[in-house]
């Protein structure tokens, strides 16, 4: 049987651009195992994959605390337990999706016959295969799902005749979530209504588009459609989430409070969703929800939605994409983007969509 662990622990979006690599790895070897390493606080992304064998958690922040504290016995003891959760398996081939030093050292501390990363990360001059394509953050020409596919073939696992013409992204929630949300829906008084979603958050600043133009789209979709509108973030973008609803004119419903799984079970039931480019708007591509994507300075070539009933945004201005989004302070890649168009996009998305049957 051969075994593979996929390396990549970061973050909720990136870690399911993996699951195209999953499935293709599946079809190729059907009795293959595949493990994966993920840090501790993304691991919902592939907790309940059917094609997982197990998750290798990284504990990072427990263990820097730990350091921090001056705690060195307990470092050690947590250490330790990831070094033999890493080696208690030799693989066939460990593969470093992510190329950065932690992910590269975790895949040096693996047991491995075949190791794999990318040239740019410095410590791959350890490993087997050094990939050379482009992989950076804004010149990259290649979508990341099929990065992750591209390093398979590097590896030797899969043949260029194994890649799917169109990858697609998988998400398995627990089975408990539907449920969850079914008893939501009924506390909140929405059962039977057509549902949208808005997403005015993401993981920074620089990827949100502002917190008012998307209350003007909500308030657009319930005014022309009647539509009841969730405005969706976690807990700790509960004031974003106030932000909008505070701007709209017609109600809305705050689902912050939801466990992820249940947002994400949430989103699955969406009529349209509107968002950032963000870990949401990929679950709404692998959920096959139809969604209006927003992308600012982010390189849509490498980041765009995989999926069908999509319509993605962004301006055609030079300094796009953003090669030095940390000093940036122009917010012309964003700015462009009207309410006007972002308003008829959904016009336009929702108009190719099938009725909503009764």
């Amino acid at each position: 049987m051969t075994k593979i662990l996929l390396v990549r622990l970061s973050s909720l979006g990136d870690i399911l651009l993996t699951t195209p690599a999953i499935r293709a790895l599946k079809e190729r070897y059907p009795d293959c195992r595949i493990d994966v390493a993920v840090y501790d606080r993304f691991a919902a992304a592939l907790a309940h994959h059917p094609d997982i064998g197990r998750q290798l958690v990284v504990p990072k922040k427990e263990l820097k605390a730990h350091l921090r504290r001056g705690e060195l016995c307990r470092f050690w003891r947590l250490f330790r337990e990831v070094v033999s959760a890493l080696r208690s398996i030799r693989y066939d081939y460990v593969i470093d999706l992510h190329n950065v030093t932690d992910s590269a050292l975790v895949v040096l501390l693996a047991r491995g016959r075949t190791k794999v990363g990318h040239r740019r990360q410095l410590l791959s001059l350890f490993f087997s295969v050094r990939s050379s394509f482009d992989i950076g953050f804004a010149s990259a020409a290649m979508h990341a799902a099929e990065t992750n596919l591209r390093f398979l073939v590097d590896a030797g696992c899969l043949d260029e005749r194994d890649l799917p013409k169109s990858p697609r992204l998988e998400f398995y929630g627990p089975v408990t979530a539907r449920g969850e949300v079914d008893d939501y829906l009924v506390q909140q008084g929405l059962q039977g209504k057509t549902l949208v979603g808005i997403n005015p958050c993401a993981s920074n600043d620089f990827k949100r588009w502002g917190a008012d133009r998307f209350a003007a789209v909500a308030d657009y979709l319930a005014e022309t459609y009647g539509y009841t509108v969730l405005v969706f973030g976690s807990p700790s973008e509960r004031p974003i989430v106030q932000q909008a609803m505070a701007a709209m004119k017609n109600r809305a419903v705050d689902t912050s409070s939801l466990s992820l799984s249940q947002a994400f079970e949430l989103i699955g039931r969406l009529r349209l969703f509107v968002t950032n480019d963000s870990a949401p708007m990929h679950i709404a591509a692998a959920m096959g929800t139809p969604l209006v994507a927003l992308h600012g300075p982010i390189n849509v070539k490498k980041f765009y939605p995989l999926a069908d009933s999509v319509r993605s945004i962004s301006k055609d201005i030079p300094c796009l994409p953003c090669k030095d989004i940390a000093s940036c302070r122009s917010r012309i890649c964003f700015d462009q983007v009207t309410v006007a168009e972002v308003c008829e996009a959904c016009r336009d998305l929702l108009a190719s969509l099938p009725e909503v049957q009764p």
